[in-house]
């Protein structure tokens, strides 16, 4: 489908918009229409609203009457927000919120906000390639959380949680790089796993960032030199 844009107060005011599941709200450049569209796409045809202004968001809301499932706002959006706006937007209820960031500063400022994890916030980077976007948004879509393993690596130690293992691995990224290792597809990996496939990439995709892998046979022969 089209993604619904309305950059006119006036218009937003006669014309309510239609209830939908997922906005995007930031400038055109961050969010275009192609991404837009394939997101959607991928996603099954989900209703969709791309937006550029808190504003029009705050518009959009009013005039359907009931908060979007998700929300995926930008940085230089979210960097914009007075502390009443931010607010509103965490008290929209069961909202599912994704903040793709461009700089690494305002991604580990974000993860350490505490209201943002209380709603456990999704972070990610606005320049990670299709197939990764997808996955991502995907997890948000369904329920899930995800904040991009650099963010999480960069925070001080004394503020995170131990990772399973020496490695840094977590346990479902080493069952998912055993899996790669053992020469299964994503598809059989999902099965055995009782995972999602797209959860399966973005396992497999942390996995082999930690690891420093740079394509999938590289994350299996390193999976394989810790476990011999």
């Amino acid at each position: 489908m089209i993604p619904y844009r309305n950059e006119s107060p006036a218009l937003a005011l006669e014309v309510p918009p239609p209830a939908v599941e997922m906005v995007f709200v930031g400038n055109h450049c961050n969010f275009s229409g192609c991404l837009i569209t394939t997101t959607i796409q991928e996603l099954g045809g989900i209703t969709s609203a791309a937006l550029t202004t808190f504003p029009e968001f705050q518009r959009f809301v009013s005039s359907t009457g009931a908060a979007p499932e998700v929300l995926l706002l930008d940085e230089p959006l979210m960097r914009g927000l007075t502390d009443a706006e931010r607010d509103w937007v965490l008290d929209l209820p069961g909202l599912k919120l994704g903040i793709a960031y461009s700089t690494m500063e305002f991604a580990l400022a974000c993860h350490a906000d505490p209201a943002l994890r209380q709603r456990s916030a999704s972070i990610f980077p606005l320049n990670v390639r299709l197939d990764v976007w997808l996955s991502i948004v995907k997890l948000i879509v369904h329920g899930g959380s995800y904040v991009c393993p650099e963010v999480i690596a960069a925070r001080p130690t004394e503020d995170r949680a131990e990772p399973a293992g020496i490695s840094g691995l977590t346990q479902r990224q080493l069952d998912v790089l055993q899996q790669v290792a053992d020469g299964h597809s994503n598809k059989r990996i999902a099965e055995n796993l009782g995972l999602s496939i797209h959860t399966v990439k973005l396992h497999l995709h942390n996995g082999s960032l930690r690891l420093g892998a740079r394509n999938r046979t590289e994350a299996a022969m390193r999976y394989r030199e810790m476990h011999p």
